[in-house]
């Protein structure tokens, strides 16, 4: 003998508040849209205030062990670029999480580093910058600031 199913209706009233009440909580338990900074995506190319390109091409992130964030970046100047132009990896740094940042390390970064050199123009310079990062701290976005800053988030 098969066991009997019984089907029982809900009123319709009822139906659509018990699925407003379904959507709401799937809702309330998915991530939002903008909660999430997007994913870095490179190569990332930046234009300075004063029209020079810069390209970040490659992120080793720091790991547990080896608390160095590493950053392959290519600088190209512009056809307009003024005469006495350099490129200085001091001019970097690297901006943590919960506030602080890190100088750049040329000791620190990857080979080759990225080092000063005078760029005349359409000329292009390329190395690695590298930052320790304290243990504990979590990197933000890398910076280069002069006559104004640019950055590529990557935390």
């Amino acid at each position: 003998m098969r066991p009997r199913v019984t089907r029982r209706s809900l009123p319709a009233g009822t139906r659509i508040g018990f699925l407003a009440g379904v959507a709401a909580v799937a809702l309330s338990l998915a991530a939002p849209a903008t909660s999430a900074p997007a994913k870095l995506k490179l190569p990332a190319e930046r234009t300075s205030p004063t029209g020079n390109f810069f390209t970040l091409e490659a992120y080793d992130a720091p790991t547990s062990s080896k608390a160095v964030a590493d950053f392959e970046v290519k600088v190209c100047t512009s056809a307009h670029t003024p005469a006495n132009t350099a490129i200085d990896p001091a001019l970097f740094t690297l901006s943590l999480t919960h506030g602080g940042s890190v100088a750049e390390s040329t000791t620190a970064a990857n080979q080759p580093a990225l080092v000063l050199k005078p760029l005349r123009p359409l000329q292009c310079a390329k190395g690695w910058l590298g930052f320790s990062v304290p243990k504990g701290k979590t990197v933000s976005k890398l910076e280069y600031d002069y006559n104004g800053t640019i950055s590529w988030h990557v935390g």
